[in-house]
Formats: C-alpha cells, structure tokens, sequence
C-alpha cells in the first residue's frame, strides 16, 4: 500500500510528463540496503537528510549520494547557521526516518542537493516509506524540483 507521499511524488512526476519507475521491495532501513535491494550503486542513490538551523529553527533537505557523508562545515555555510540533523523528522516530514524523499517541494521543505549527484545519470530514492523506490534520470529531478545544487558532502 502506497503512502500519501508517494502519491503526491507520482502525481508531480505524472504531471510532468517525465519516465520514472516505481518498485516495492522489502523495507530498507539504511543507504546500504537500498542499494543492495535496487541492485544498483550506492552512489546513485539519493539520500535525504533533515536538518535544522540553530537560530532560525528552519528546517531544510540535503540531497547527496548515498555513499557520502554530509559535511557540517560546508552545510552551515550554505544554511548560514549552524545546523544540526532533525531529532524528529518524522514530525517534520511525515516520514519514518530513512524514507524521506528528495522532494522537499512535496514535504514543504527547501531542497538543496549535492553537486556530486549529478555524476549519475539515473538516481534511486525512497519514496515516503521504506518499501517504495523510485528512479528517474537526475536531469528530470533537477527540472522538476529544482533544488539549489551546492557542495556539501565530505571530500
């Protein structure tokens, strides 16, 4: 059964007119076994993470490559604030935590995504829950959220 989230994630990408593919799996908990499952590299998946501004309280969404790190360093320049990871995301974005898509646009949050994503032609995400994925060219997903693209992960 299909979650509000990805529904509104196949509406936008039905709207759009752009080819995307949807597949339901067992659940995948961490980056690692989403990759295993999907059988692709981890690098070309696209993993969402939460995070908060300290002074503003703001809630913004990182998108990078499921293998890398966020670096905290370059992330607060980009915020302009410290920032720390969402203690509750679930709240936040109506996700379980490992779940949340790379659409902040469809969760209501500002989307900045990783320049090193786009060293994938096709990236692969949850898609609001843990038992439903998603890929489609990185091109499109640059189109249709247009996300700030910005260097945030660990050299």
């Amino acid at each position: 059964m299909s979650t509000p989230i990805f529904e509104k994630i196949k509406s936008l990408l039905d709207s759009s007119g752009v080819e995307y593919h949807s597949a339901h799996h067992e659940p995948t908990y961490t980056s690692e076994d989403a990759s295993r499952i999907r059988g692709v590299a981890l690098h070309a998946g696209a993993k969402a993470l939460v995070v908060r501004g300290s002074k503003t309280k703001q809630h913004v969404l990182f998108v990078i490559p499921g293998d890398l790190r966020l670096d905290g360093r370059k992330a607060k320049v980009v915020v302009g604030e410290n920032i720390s990871f969402a203690t509750e995301p679930e709240a936040v974005t109506g996700c379980v935590p490992g779940s949340v898509p790379p659409f902040g646009s469809v969760i209501g949050l500002k989307t900045y995504v990783d320049r090193r994503l786009a060293e994938n032609d096709v990236i692969h995400f949850n898609a609001g829950s843990l038992t439903d994925s998603m890929n489609m060219k990185y091109s499109d997903y640059l189109a249709i959220e247009k996300p700030m693209v910005v260097d945030v992960t660990e050299s």
